[in-house]
C-alpha cells in the first residue's frame, strides 16, 4: 500500500470521528452548542434554510483560528453523507468517486476550497444555495469538510478538521410517512430498550423509520402513568430537534427528570441540559404517546402509541420474596397451633369399619 493511500485513509478516519463528535453534540440530549471546535479549528455546525424552487439563498462561514501561533490553512469540499445507526451517527461518503445521494445538495452548495486564517483570527467566506427552478419538494442535505494540509494525500492536522452540516427543505407537496417501530423504557448508557428494569431508566424512548422523501422532527407528549393513579406529562419529547433523515430508522430519546445546568464553553457559558436518575416508585408504569410532525404547507401528520414498563429494583425483589418467606412461615405455624388446640396436636383420623 503506497504513501499517499495510506494518508487518504487516515485522513477519511480522521474526518468520519470527527463527524461523529460534532452529529452527537447535535442530535443527542445535552449542551445545545453554539460552535464545534477540534483544538485548532472553529466552525458552525448545522446550517439550515428553506428555498423555494428557482431562488437562492447567499450565506457566510465563519472559521476561527484557535492557535495563537500558527495559521490556519484549511481545504473544503462538499460531501453527502447518509447514517450508519439508529442514532446520530453520520456516515461521511468521502471517496472522490462516491455516487450521489437521492437528497444529495451537492449539486446546489458552492464554498471556496481554500481558506487561510491567522493565528488568534477568523475569516468569513461566502457560501451560497441555488435551486433550480424545476426543482420538487423535498429535503436535501450534504456536509461541508473542512481538512488541514495538502489535497493530494499530504499532511492532515486532526486538530484542524471539522463538518459544517447543511439542510435545505424545498417546499411543496411532499411524501411525509413516519412509522413507530418501538417504544418504551429506555437505558441510556446502554442504548437499549427494557421492559423489566432492576434499574431506574433515565428516559423514554421511541424508534421511528421514515419513509417519506423529506427529513422530520416529531414534537409532542408522552404521558407517564404508575400503576397506583400518579401521572407525568413529559412535553419535550425531541429536546434538540433532532431529524430522522430520508430512509432512516431514528431512536429519539426524552428525559424522564431533566438536569439543567450552565457550562464553560470556550466564548462563555452554555446552557446544558441532561437526563438524571429519576425518583420511581416500584411497580409497572404505562405510557402513551401522542407525535406530530409535518412540512409547512402539509397536513400535519400524528403518531400515536401506547406501551409500559415494569421497575422492580433489587431491593424490593429481595424485600419482596422475604416477605413472602414470611408469610408462608407464619402461615404454617399459624395452621398448626390451630390444629394443636382443636385435635390435641394431632389431626383427627377417621375410624375404620371393621
Amino acid at each position: 500500500m503506497g504513501k499517499t493511500e495510506t494518508m487518504k485513509r487516515f485522513k477519511g478516519s480522521m474526518l468520519i470521528a470527527i463527524a461523529v463528535m460534532i452529529f452527537g453534540a447535535l442530535v443527542l440530549p445535552g449542551a445545545q452548542a453554539h460552535a464545534v471546535s477540534s483544538a485548532a479549528l472553529s466552525i458552525v455546525p448545522k446550517k439550515n434554510y428553506t428555498i423555494e424552487p428557482g431562488k437562492s439563498v447567499n450565506d457566510t462561514l465563519t472559521i476561527r483560528n484557535l492557535d495563537a501561533e500558527r495559521d490556519l490553512e484549511l481545504s473544503l469540499r462538499v460531501v453527502d453523507f447518509t447514517f450508519t445507526d439508529d442514532g446520530g451517527t453520520p456516515k461521511l461518503m468521502l471517496d472522490e468517486d462516491a455516487p450521489r445521494t437521492a437528497w444529495s445538495l451537492k449539486p446546489f452548495l458552492s464554498v471556496p476550497k481554500a481558506v487561510k486564517v491567522a493565528p488568534n483570527g477568523s475569516e468569513t467566506v461566502d457560501m451560497s444555495v441555488s435551486i433550480p427552478s424545476n426543482q420538487g419538494a423535498g429535503s436535501f442535505y450534504s456536509a461541508i469538510v473542512y481538512s488541514s494540509g495538502a489535497s493530494d494525500g499530504g499532511n492532515v492536522g486532526l486538530s484542524a478538521s471539522g463538518v459544517t452540516l447543511v439542510f435545505t427543505t424545498i417546499p411543496g407537496e411532499v411524501n411525509e410517512d413516519l412509522q413507530l417501530r418501538q417504544f418504551g423504557a429506555y437505558h441510556l448508557n446502554k442504548r437499549q430498550y427494557k421492559y423489566f428494569n432492576t434499574s431506574a431508566p433515565d428516559a423514554l424512548a421511541y424508534t421511528l423509520k421514515n419513509n417519506g422523501n423529506v427529513t422530520a422532527a416529531p414534537v409532542g407528549t408522552i404521558t407517564l402513568k404508575y400503576m397506583f393513579g400518579k401521572e407525568q406529562d413529559i412535553n419535550n419529547v425531541n429536546p434538540n430537534q433532532s431529524l430522522a433523515l430520508i430512509g432512516q430508522e431514528r431512536t429519539f430519546t426524552a428525559c424522564i427528570k431533566l438536569k439543567t445546568q450552565d457550562v464553560e464553553f470556550y466564548d462563555g457559558r452554555s446552557r446544558s441540559t441532561s437526563c438524571t436518575t429519576p425518583t420511581l416508585w416500584p411497580g409497572y408504569y404505562s405510557l402513551k404517546m401522542n407525535l406530530f410532525y409535518g412540512q409547512n404547507g402539509n397536513r400535519t401528520q400524528e403518531v400515536t402509541g401506547a406501551g409500559g414498563f415494569w421497575y422492580l429494583p433489587w431491593w424490593f425483589i429481595i424485600a419482596f420474596i422475604v416477605a413472602i418467606a414470611a408469610v408462608a412461615y407464619y402461615s404454617s405455624k399459624t395452621y398448626r397451633a390451630i390444629q394443636a388446640k382443636l385435635y390435641g396436636g394431632k389431626p383427627k383420623r377417621k375410624s375404620r369399619r371393621r
